[in-house]
């Protein structure tokens, strides 16, 4: 059988689509053409946080890139780009959390990647990242550091356990 994939967030955006412009393709276009956008201001943004220079080229090229012209322009394709906004806006989050550890940033960068995960299960590599990170920014990794990253761990565990079931 060709049974569908489960990605809770996405079903539910297109359903609410469907609810706003049915079948009419322009709309769906315009969201998947914005998350777009948006990541790529997020990428930029990202890396500037991160002393990356040259950072808007590096969103420029992410934003013009033929590579995602496929997630930009297939409706079906959202669960690519809201995966990564939700992505970028986890990876924001949690230098944010790192700059003056207020436990709120804490609690937004896991519901980014809680929702980063429901859009697609693909984004369970998100605390590697995370440690790499820790690592890019203060040249060492401390105990501390995977301890603050083990709940991300968690997620992506059950996000994979479920993932493997599902398909």
């Amino acid at each position: 059988t060709t049974d569908a994939f489960y990605y809770p967030l996405v079903l539910t955006t297109f359903w609410v689509e469907w609810r706003l412009w049915g079948m009419q393709p322009m709309g769906y276009h315009i969201v998947n053409v914005a998350f777009h956008a948006v990541n790529a201001i997020l990428l930029c943004l990202l890396l500037r946080r991160i002393g990356i220079k040259w950072s808007w080229f590096a969103g420029a090229i992410f934003a013009l890139h033929p590579v995602h012209v496929e997630s930009v322009a297939w409706i079906t394709e959202l669960k690519n780009v809201q995966s990564g906004f939700f992505y970028l806006l986890s990876l924001l989050s949690y230098l944010r959390f790192l700059e003056d550890r207020n436990r709120h940033w804490y609690v937004v960068t896991l519901l980014m990647f809680f929702l980063a995960l429901l859009s697609k299960p693909s984004t369970v590599m998100l605390p590697v990242i995370l440690l790499l990170l820790h690592c890019w920014l203060r040249r060492s990794l401390s105990w501390q550091d995977i301890g603050s990253v083990m709940p991300f761990f968690v997620l992506s565990s059950v996000a994979a356990l479920w993932t493997i079931w599902e398909q």
